[in-house]
C-alpha cells in the first residue's frame, strides 16, 4: 500500500521529466537546451571550469584606457606554453568568444597544442570599460571607433606581450572581424609597433566593404544624422532600441529564425547559418555577446558602406575632415605600407566579409602568404567561432599554417 501511494505521489514527476527530456534542444526550444555553466563565468573562469590555467592582465592605453587581457598560459597540466599567439576578438564581442564552444574552440585548441595564448579586448566592452581619467557616462569616454583601436588598444597590447613573454617579434595574432579591421589599422599606420607579430591570421576579415550584405548597411544613410541616432542606437555606447532591432532584423524574421536570435544585434548584423550553428552554444552566446563598444565603432563600418567600401578613416564631414587631416576627405588606409606576412581565411556565405571584398583585401597585402576558402558553401561570420564544424573546417588547416612559424611548442 506504501509503494503504491508513492508511486502514486510521484508519477506527475517521472511524466514531467521524461516530457522534459523527449523535447529537444532546438532553436524554437531554447529552454529544453541542456545548462551549461559557462553561460554564468567570465571568460578566465570558463578555462578554469574547463581544467586551463588562466591569468588577467590589464594594460593602459597610450590615450588613457584601461584595457583586460585574459590569458591562457598553456595545457591543462600547467606545463607553461611556448609560443605567444594572440587572439583578438570582432565586432561588439570580447575574449569570451574564443574558448565559448568548449573543448572546439580555438583557444584550448591553441593551449592543448603548447601555445602560449592571450586573448585581447577593445575599449568599451564587458572587461576593458574603464579610464584613467574619464567616467564612462562621458561623450569623451565613447568617442572612438576601431581606428582608436588599431592605433592605441593594439600597439599596447602586443607590447605588453612581446615584454612578458620576451620574444618581441615573434607574436602569432589571429583576429577575427573586427579583429583583422583592427591590425590592418596598426600595420598600415603604425608599422614599428607591427613589428611585435611574426604572422596574421585573419579570419573573416573585414576591410574594404563594397560588397557587403549584412543589415548594417542600412545604418549608412543616417550616419551623420545626430538626432536619429540619438534616438535609435544611442551618442555613446551602441544600444540600438527594440525598433531599430526590428528594422535591422527584418530579414532575420523573413527567415522565421527565433525570436532571441534576431534580437541579439550580433546575429543580426552579422548573419545567421542555422544548420551549421551549434544550438546547444546558443544560450552560451547569448549571455556573453553583445559585450558592447561605442556607436561610432558601428557607424565607421557604416560610413564605409556609404563610400563604396573604401577602407578609410573616420568621416567627420568636410570641414570636421579639414580640421582632424588638412584634407576635405579622410584619407585611406595604406595597405601597400603592411609588411607583416598575413594569411585570410574566408568564407563565401560570409554577409560581412565578402569573398570579393577578401580577393580585393589579399590583391593589396604586398605580403601576403596565403589565402583559405571555407569548403562549406552555407559557412558564415560567426561559424568561424560557433560553427559545429569550425574546428574541422577552420582550425585544423589554420593550426598546420601556425606550424611554419612556431618555435618552442611541445
Amino acid at each position: 500500500m506504501h509503494r503504491f501511494l508513492l508511486l502514486v505521489l510521484f508519477l506527475p514527476i517521472f511524466r514531467c521529466e521524461n516530457v522534459t527530456n523527449s523535447v529537444k534542444c532546438s532553436f524554437e526550444n531554447l529552454s529544453a537546451c541542456p545548462y551549461n555553466p559557462d553561460a554564468d563565468l567570465d571568460t578566465p573562469q570558463i578555462a578554469r571550469r574547463h581544467g586551463y590555467p588562466a591569468e588577467s592582465h590589464y594594460v593602459t592605453t597610450e590615450d588613457g584606457y584601461i584595457l583586460t587581457i585574459h590569458r591562457i598560459p598553456g595545457p591543462k597540466s600547467g606545463q607553461r606554453g611556448g609560443q605567444p599567439v594572440f587572439l583578438q576578438h570582432g565586432l561588439l564581442s570580447s575574449s569570451a568568444d574564443w574558448i565559448t564552444a568548449g573543448n572546439n574552440s580555438l583557444g584550448f585548441i591553441l593551449a592543448d597544442a603548447g601555445y602560449d595564448v592571450w586573448m585581447g579586448n577593445a575599449r568599451g566592452n564587458t572587461y576593458s570599460k574603464a579610464h584613467v581619467t574619464l567616467p564612462i557616462e562621458s561623450p569623451q569616454y565613447w568617442n572612438f571607433s576601431w581606428h582608436e583601436m588599431g592605433v592605441y588598444d593594439l600597439p599596447a597590447a602586443l607590447y605588453y606581450v612581446s615584454n612578458t613573454t620576451n620574444k618581441p617579434g615573434e607574436i602569432i595574432y589571429v583576429g577575427h572581424s573586427m579583429g583583422t579591421t583592427m591590425f590592418f589599422v596598426l600595420a598600415s599606420t603604425k608599422p614599428q609597433a607591427a613589428k611585435n607579430v611574426k604572422l596574421m591570421v585573419a579570419l573573416a576579415p573585414v576591410a574594404y566593404m563594397t560588397h557587403v550584405k549584412s543589415p548594417i548597411r542600412y545604418l549608412s544613410p543616417f550616419a551623420y544624422d545626430f538626432e536619429w541616432l540619438a534616438r535609435y542606437l544611442g551618442l555613446n555606447q551602441f544600444l540600438p532600441n527594440s525598433k531599430i532591432m526590428k528594422f535591422l532584423g527584418y530579414d532575420c524574421e523573413l527567415l522565421k529564425i527565433d525570436k532571441e536570435i534576431c534580437e541579439d544585434v550580433i546575429f543580426t548584423l552579422c548573419g545567421f547559418d542555422k544548420e551549421e550553428f551549434n544550438e546547444e552554444l546558443l544560450p552560451v552566446v547569448l549571455s556573453h555577446d553583445p559585450a558592447g563598444s561605442s556607436t561610432k565603432t558601428v557607424l565607421h563600418y557604416a560610413q564605409e558602406i556609404k563610400y563604396d567600401g573604401k577602407f578609410q578613416q573616420y568621416d567627420y564631414g568636410p570641414n570636421g575632415n579639414q580640421i582632424k587631416y588638412g584634407t576635405l576627405t579622410p584619407p585611406q588606409y595604406k595597405l601597400l605600407n603592411i609588411k607583416v606576412k598575413t594569411y585570410l581565411m574566408y568564407a563565401l556565405n560570409d554577409f560581412l566579409a565578402s569573398y570579393i571584398d577578401v580577393i580585393r583585401l589579399s590583391q593589396n597585402l604586398t605580403n601576403n602568404v596565403g589565402m583559405y576558402q571555407v569548403p562549406l558553401q552555407s559557412f558564415n561570420h560567426v561559424d568561424f567561432l560557433f560553427g559545429k564544424h569550425a574546428a574541422k573546417l577552420v582550425y585544423e588547416p589554420l593550426m598546420k599554417v601556425l606550424q611554419n612559424y612556431t618555435e618552442g611548442v611541445y
